[in-house]
């Protein structure tokens, strides 16, 4: 009996040891330490019906993942913080009352246009694969040319990154 006591014992010690390296691991990609993948994640979405003026950057509201610190929520804006293969993805969904026409930017230039036409509810939707540089900017913006009303219960809108390798 006394030999399963310590064989158990054994056990949940490795088990939490195992459980301690699997922490620190995932903290030392967060923080980019050397000898390790350094890990950049985004995903943003609306919370609520939200109202963006003519040529208006989309403030998402609520942050689910911001790993790396990438995306600053007071501007809007995905800066890349390593040169690197990149997945920026957004989602898009209007109120009835209007269509609306969004584009994914990058340093002032666009990269791709999503669309939602009004009198319902569609939903569309890009992901780009992009090599950016450091420091790179990337932002969703209103080009509608007037006011654009969003749909959303913070399912139907959203902004995400990732980086998928850091050359």
């Amino acid at each position: 009996m006394m030999w399963i006591g310590i064989i158990l014992t054994l056990i949940l010690t490795c088990s939490d040891c195992l459980y301690i390296h699997h922490v620190n691991t995932f903290q030392n990609l967060v923080q980019g330490e050397k000898g390790y993948r350094a890990a950049v994640a985004l995903t943003a979405v609306l919370s609520k019906d939200t109202t963006v003026g003519s040529q208006g950057v989309v403030k998402y509201d609520t942050v689910l993942t911001n790993v790396g610190g990438a995306y600053v929520p007071s501007t809007e804006i995905f800066t890349a913080p390593y040169k690197g293969i990149y997945t920026i993805s957004c989602s898009l969904m209007s109120q009835p009352s209007n269509a609306v026409h969004v584009q994914i930017t990058k340093n002032g230039t666009k990269l791709s246009v999503l669309y939602s036409a009004s009198s319902t509810y569609p939903q569309s939707g890009q992901t780009l694969h992009l090599l950016l540089k450091k420091a790179d900017k990337i932002w969703i913006q209103n080009i509608t040319g007037k006011t654009a009303e969003f749909h959303d219960r913070g399912q139907y809108n959203l902004f995400s990154g990732s980086l998928v390798t850091k050359l």
